[in-house]
């Protein structure tokens, strides 16, 4: 996701596209800690990871507008619900801290809640017709859809995945 990005000239792309959210060294620690250092040669992607990988290849060239649905998705939801997804690995996994759980932690972002109402700021700032803006709603869904499939093959299904939005959601409201 994140070299199609840096491909990407799309000024809607390049407009929402912060450094302090790219994920892969943080992922690339927590599969060396899961997997071992020589993960790379031994992960092989699942079906569902392979579909969601083409999918982000094939807008990258054909409609690299819809790469915005990506960054929403992906960064947005991590950095909204990162800390509490974090800590509820940590705590059911028994992890020490940092450990396993980078992908969650945002380290050049010390408050999330300012950051994501500038990301949504820019967002709304992007100068797109209404039709853009729809398919790129569309493909958020769709980015949706791939999640879920992805829950799916880890054994965790449907259920398991509105269960974590469900806390995420109640999570946030108690905050409040």
């Amino acid at each position: 996701m994140e070299s199609a990005f840096d491909k990407a000239t799309d000024p809607s792309v390049k407009a929402l596209d912060y450094p302090e959210l790219r994920r892969v060294p943080a992922l690339e620690d927590d599969m060396a800690y899961y997997f071992g250092v020589d993960w790379q040669s031994t992960v092989r992607p699942t079906a569902a990871t392979k579909e969601y990988c083409d999918r982000i290849r094939s807008i990258a060239v054909d409609e690299p507008p819809l790469l915005v649905a990506h960054m929403y998705t992906r960064y947005l939801g991590d950095l909204f619900g990162g800390q509490m997804m974090g800590g509820m690995a940590r705590s059911s996994l028994k992890l020490d801290d940092a450990l396993g759980t980078r992908f969650y932690e945002f380290d050049e972002i010390p408050r999330a809640k300012p950051f994501i109402e500038q990301w949504y700021a820019r967002l709304n700032d992007l100068e797109l017709d209404a039709g853009a803006k729809q398919r790129i709603v569309d493909e958020a869904n769709l980015v949706f859809a791939f999640n879920i499939k992805l829950f799916d093959e880890l054994q965790g299904g449907k259920r398991a995945v509105l269960r974590t939005m469900w806390g995420l959601a109640k999570g946030a409201v108690v905050s409040r």
